[in-house]
């Protein structure tokens, strides 16, 4: 009984049989925030995510001056959009920043703040005390601040996440992080909706809409565009 669908996949894969199937039925779908592979769905409308991975490594290389020892935790497998980020991220720190050495870029956080922590946890335990950490998105990032502040090393190790909260930003400002990288969801689901009813009514529409991305630091985070 709908005209469309608005959706934001969990999973890049597994959520195309249904959009598929909406699309035999009539039914358009606009894809929000993490990709979905295939072209059944009308348009996608999400942040430029491998561009943001760029921002992250750009920020941790410099702060580092070229040279340390990192480590990448990973989001999930299967979601898109943190794929994009983690892609960006490691050719970004491979092409610039050649001397910087990962100790770690195959584990995952898992979906959730808890299972986070205890990945960040056995990370920690393995790597005593990495030069700097980048995490791809809230969940990974808050779980790993955790673990951080747990072991007293919150702001001793440089650490880059992605995404904002409140507990995220009082990192910031208390320099326990030192770069978030921030979205724009507020628009996506806007103009997921603006572009749904674009579909319906037979108006042009684009079929990729980028909602952009910003670097927030301690030194920049007051400023009013961030």
């Amino acid at each position: 009984g709908v005209s469309a669908i608005v959706l934001a996949p969990l999973d890049d894969r597994s959520l195309m049989p249904p959009v598929m199937e909406a699309k035999g039925r009539g039914i358009p779908t606009v894809v929000i925030d993490s990709g979905l592979q295939g072209d059944a769905h009308s348009s996608f409308v999400a942040t430029d995510n491998f561009k943001g991975g760029v921002l992250a490594a750009g920020r941790l290389g410099e702060l580092l001056g070229g040279k340390g020892k990192i480590i990448m935790l990973r989001y999930q497998e299967g979601s898109a959009s943190t794929t994009e980020r983690e892609r960006g991220f490691m050719e970004t720190m491979k092409s610039r920043f050649p001397d910087i050495q990962f100790l770690s870029d195959n584990q995952y956080a898992g979906a959730t703040t808890e299972t986070a922590f205890t990945a960040s946890e056995n990370l920690l335990n393995t790597f005593t005390k990495p030069d700097a950490i980048f995490t791809p998105n809230e969940s990974s990032t808050f779980g790993c601040l955790r673990a951080l502040q747990s072991r007293g090393l919150a702001g001793k190790i440089v650490f880059v996440g992605f995404d904002s909260s409140t507990k995220l930003v009082e990192a910031l400002r208390n320099k326990e992080i030192q770069g978030l990288v921030l979205q724009n969801p507020f628009n996506m689901g806007y103009l997921g909706v603006k572009t749904a009813v674009a579909v319906i009514k037979g108006e042009n529409f684009e079929k990729r809409i980028d909602t952009g991305v910003m670097l927030a630091t301690p030194e920049n985070m007051d400023d009013p565009e961030i």
